[in-house]
């Protein structure tokens, strides 16, 4: 694998569910490593923040208006207003744009299996999906966001399990050298390299620029992991971003 930190992307936009995490994660990558142009908004400030350096890579990072996965489809009055907000002020192009939705698992926020995989095999693709649905890429993360950040910096993330993102959370906590700040070119790369590491362990076939049928796989694993009482195993499928980007290549 190699990181190509000269790519350019065009326009991405993340749609998010946390108003902290999730944000200091996109914020470390796209500004501080790769030095792309970048705007957020976040469900409780009014404020925008910009930062302006690329002009042919533009991220934008926003919520939807409560922290729950059924604001995807429900509730969007919020998110047309935050579009519309982004197409005339900031000029983002939100129609030709990819688009990420970065939600957890954690069955204490997101508690409707059933709907949760109706949109892994809606949200496909983040440019164009089927049946008139909306475009996007769903990047599920088990149980929570955290799961991206402790693979930044342990070896076998996917061995550790976690029933709830709280403890997730913990896990960081009692762990101080798993920090955000110190997420770097090579610890994407392990990052990377651990999200491969889970697919292989749990002989899942995929294709990078068509995940769904992963996707649902993985779903079905963690679920039945889940409810044995095992916990998730800790996973996130945010790399799965930065490869259909190109921002990391498999060689």
């Amino acid at each position: 694998m190699k990181l190509n930190k000269e790519k350019h992307i065009g326009r991405v936009l993340f749609i998010v569910e946390g108003s902290k995490t999730e944000f200091s994660i996109l914020r470390r990558i796209f500004c501080n490593l790769l030095g792309y142009s970048y705007v957020e908004k976040k469900r409780n400030t009014a404020n925008y923040f910009i930062n302006t350096q690329d002009r042919f890579s533009r991220v934008a990072v926003i919520n939807t208006r409560e922290s729950n996965i059924r604001d995807i489809s429900e509730n969007t009055e919020y998110l047309d207003d935050v579009f519309n907000m982004l197409r005339e002020k900031y000029k983002f192009p939100v129609d030709q744009s990819a688009i990420y939705y970065l939600f957890d698992r954690d069955p204490k926020s997101n508690t409707c299996p059933a709907l949760i995989e109706e949109y892994i095999l809606s949200l496909k693709d983040p440019y164009d999906n089927d049946d008139g649905y909306m475009a996007g890429q769903l990047l599920l993360s088990y149980p929570s966001v955290e799961s991206y950040t402790v693979s930044n910096f342990r070896d076998g993330t996917n061995a550790l399990r976690f029933q709830l993102g709280r403890d997730a959370k913990a896990y960081i906590g009692e762990n101080t050298d798993i920090q955000i700040n110190r997420i770097s070119d090579i610890t994407m790369m392990k990052a990377a390299s651990e999200f491969l590491k889970y697919l292989e362990s749990e002989r899942i076939a995929f294709d990078i620029d068509d995940f769904s049928e992963a996707s649902r796989a993985i779903f079905t694993k963690q679920e039945a992991e889940y409810l044995s009482g095992a916990g998730f195993r800790a996973f996130s499928m945010l790399t799965l971003a930065f490869l259909q980007m190109g921002i990391i290549e498999l060689e």
